[in-house]
């Protein structure tokens, strides 16, 4: 019989909280262009020049939008076990992607000299951090998938500022005050969990992930523009330059 049954429904799958994003796959492949587009003027134009962390870290956000890519689309096909066995690579690659953003950063900041400059590194730690905390939550309820999912997805968050600022830094016809790069990508962070909220509002399982994750976004957030103004946050760059990471 082709009779759809009640627990398969369309409806009852939103209700429940699965079968929502089957986008995520298409989603993140346009994404993915756009990082491409984005680091073109100042990293993919260059190559091989760029330096080893720079390439290492590169390397490893490209493994991380193919996952992101691949695994909802496993799951809208059916195919399950090569999700799962897909989705064991992440704990592996997600902690060298942390891993990689800290030791760029680290690079970057023993580049500049001025405190002002180094105390903008709270920047990519930020987005690390994000990172960072909705991978954690994805892996901590990998046997609740309604969550789980919803918290993979978060993960590309993190990417949102970097692509975001980066296409408005080379392709705007004018430049913007240096505040309004992160003014916009993080509005547009926070408006992409408002309208998920808002598109959840009536699924019973796993709705709680997109405000937990706009909680950590805006704090995160806070943080930016607030932290580079503390001596505090400026001598624990100046200690952090001077680690012998790299």
């Amino acid at each position: 019989m082709n009779a759809i049954t009640p627990e398969r429904s369309p409806v009852r799958q939103r209700a429940l909280g699965g079968g929502l994003f089957p986008w995520a796959g298409y989603g993140f492949v346009l994404f993915f262009l756009a990082a491409l587009v984005a680091f073109w003027p100042e990293y993919l134009s260059r190559l091989p020049r760029g330096g080893i962390y720079r390439h290492f870290h590169a390397g490893l956000m490209t493994l991380w939008f193919a996952l992101l890519i691949a695994q909802p689309l496993l799951v809208r096909t059916g195919r399950r076990p090569l999700h799962r066995m897909l989705g064991k690579s992440s704990f592996v690659l997600a902690p060298l992607a942390v891993v990689s953003m800290v030791l760029l950063t680290h690079v970057r900041l023993q580049e500049v000299t001025d405190a002002s400059m180094r105390a903008l590194a709270i920047l990519p730690l930020a987005m690390a951090t994000l990172f960072a905390v909705a991978y954690a939550l994805a892996i901590s309820y990998r046997h609740q998938p309604a969550l789980h999912a919803r918290y993979m997805i978060c993960t590309g968050l993190a990417l949102v500022d970097p692509v975001g600022a980066r296409l408005l830094g080379y392709y705007l016809p004018f430049a913007l005050p240096d505040w309004a790069y992160q003014g916009t990508t993080f509005t547009l962070t926070d408006l992409l969990l408002l309208w998920l909220i808002w598109r959840e509002r009536g699924v019973a399982r796993g709705r709680a992930a997109f405000p937990v994750m706009l909680a950590v976004a805006v704090v995160l957030q806070a943080m930016v523009f607030v932290f580079p103004h503390l001596s505090a946050w400026q001598a624990a760059m100046r200690w952090f330059a001077a680690l012998p990471l790299t």
